[in-house]
């Protein structure tokens, strides 16, 4: 993971709402598939108000998009 996924995973974590921060439970709670799915609808908003940053939401998603569901014991 690189500082970019990071920073595009914990600036999703919250959300700035009538003076304040309020945490993003739909987010926070969301398994793999589902926090895709916010991503990928919030990409899709920002194709046209900035690029960039829709490229970051992407390179973020591919690389949530290669993790396996598994989880693995030590």
């Amino acid at each position: 993971m690189n500082d970019t996924i990071e920073t595009t995973l914990l600036l999703n974590l919250f959300y700035f709402e009538n003076g304040t921060y309020t945490r993003n439970e739909s987010f926070i709670e969301a398994k793999r598939r589902k926090a895709i799915a916010l991503l990928d609808e919030d990409a899709d908003e920002l194709k046209s108000i900035d690029p960039d940053l829709a490229e970051e939401y992407q390179e973020t998603i591919s690389y949530l998009d290669s993790l396996s569901d598994e989880t693995t014991s030590p």
